[in-house]
C-alpha cells in the first residue's frame, strides 16, 4: 500500500503573524485548511495512509488524527525539538511502506503522486522538478540529464551525465523515496536533501519528474493572499473542490454555490458556514470564514477573513483579517 508523509512541524517563520494562532499546513486556503488539499490530492492518486509530523502548535495538528479527505492520518509529534525534513522521516521509518510520497503541507499543487513512486529506482528517490528559468536560480537549479536522472543538485551534489542535460528546473519539495534510503540518514535533527540525496544522486540513484502544474507556495503574507485569489480567480484547480464546501459561493464563471449570498457580489466570493453579513456588503474577489462578523456596509476588495473573526467596519483592500488583528499587505 502506497503511503504518504507530510511536513507540517515547521515554524512557519516566513507567514507571520499568521502562524501565530494555526501552524502554516492548516491555514485556511478558500476557507479550507491547506492540509486538506495535500490529503485529497492523496486520495486521488489512491493513497489511503499518511504520517503527518507536528511540533509548532502541535495540539491543531494532532487534532488531525483520524481520517481526513478519505485518509487515515496518524501523527508523529517532534518534541522537544524538530528534527527536520530527514529527521522527522527517519523516526518513523518503521511505520512507512517501502515506498512512499513525502509532500510540503504547505504547497498546493497537482503532482501526479502514482507516476511520482513508479519512478523510484530500487534503494533511491524520486523529486518532482518545476521548469521555470526565473525562479529555478532562486530556488536552486536541480538539473536531470536525458535519462531523467538528477546529475545536478544545487551546488551539493554532482553525477556524470548522459546526454543532453536541462537546468531550468528547481525541486518542488515534493519527492518520493525507497524507505531504504532512511538508512543515509543520522538520528536526531537532519535535512533529507544534504544527508540521503547528497549520497544519492552520485550513485545516479534519483529520478526527476518534470512538473509544469500549479504550484503555489504560501509561505509569506502576500503569497498566501495570492494561493486564495488565484483559487478565487479560477486561475488553479486542485483534487479538492472548495466551492462545495461554501455555505454560499459565486465562482469565476458567474456560477452560484449553495445559499443566497446576501450581499453584492464583484467577481468571485467564498461565504462560510454561519457568518453574520450585515446589509449593504459587496464582496470583491474575497473570502469569508465560517462564523464570521461582517458588519453594515463593509465593502471586501481581494481579502481573506479567517473563521469567527470580525472584520472592522469600512473599506478594506488586500488584507488579511485574522485573529490577531487586520493584516494590510
Amino acid at each position: 500500500m502506497n503511503q504518504a508523509f507530510v511536513l507540517a512541524a515547521g515554524l512557519g517563520t516566513r507567514l507571520r503573524p499568521l502562524t501565530e494562532f494555526r501552524p502554516k499546513p492548516l491555514v485556511p486556503i478558500c476557507g479550507v485548511p491547506l492540509m486538506s488539499y495535500t490529503l485529497a490530492l492523496c486520495a486521488r492518486h489512491g493513497i489511503e495512509r499518511a504520517v503527518v509530523n507536528a511540533h509548532w502548535l502541535a495540539d491543531q495538528v494532532e487534532a488531525w488524527e483520524g481520517v481526513r479527505e478519505g485518509v487515515r492520518v496518524s501523527i508523529s509529534t517532534e518534541r522537544p525539538e524538530i528534527l527536520g525534513t530527514g529527521g522527522g522521516l527517519k523516526r518513523v521509518a518503521d511505520q512507512l511502506a517501502q515506498r512512499f510520497v513525502v509532500l510540503n503541507g504547505d504547497i498546493l499543487h497537482d503532482v501526479d503522486l502514482t507516476l511520482l513512486l513508479e519512478a523510484v529506482p530500487d534503494g533511491g528517490g524520486a523529486m518532482a522538478l518545476r521548469p521555470s528559468e526565473r525562479e529555478a536560480p532562486r530556488y536552486g537549479v536541480v538539473a536531470a540529464d536525458d535519462t531523467d536522472t538528477i546529475v545536478a543538485l544545487t551546488s551539493l551534489a554532482r553525477a556524470t551525465p548522459e546526454g543532453p542535460v536541462r537546468s531550468d528546473t528547481h525541486f518542488t519539495g515534493i519527492h518520493a523515496l525507497d524507505r531504504a534510503v532512511l538508512e543515509r540518514v543520522p538520528d536526531g535533527f537532519a535535512c533529507i536533501v544534504r544527508t540521503a540525496y547528497t549520497e544519492l544522486v552520485p550513485l545516479r540513484r534519483v529520478r526527476g519528474l518534470r512538473y509544469g502544474g500549479p504550484w503555489l507556495d504560501a509561505g509569506d503574507p502576500a503569497a498566501y493572499l495570492e494561493a486564495n485569489l488565484s483559487i478565487l480567480r479560477g486561475e488553479v484547480q486542485l483534487a479538492l473542490d472548495p466551492w462545495a464546501r461554501a455555505a454560499a459561493a459565486r465562482g469565476p464563471d458567474g456560477r452560484l454555490h449553495g445559499a443566497t449570498l446576501g450581499a453584492s457580489v464583484q467577481g468571485s466570493a467564498w461565504v462560510g458556514h454561519g457568518v453574520a453579513l450585515g446589509s449593504q456588503v459587496t464582496l470583491h474577489d474575497s473570502v469569508v470564514g465560517e462564523r464570521a462578523v461582517v458588519p453594515d456596509g463593509v465593502h471586501l476588495t481581494r481579502c481573506v477573513v479567517w473563521d469567527g473573526c470580525e472584520v472592522p467596519s469600512g473599506q478594506h483592500t488586500d488584507v488579511i483579517v485574522h485573529p490577531g488583528g487586520v493584516l494590510q499587505i
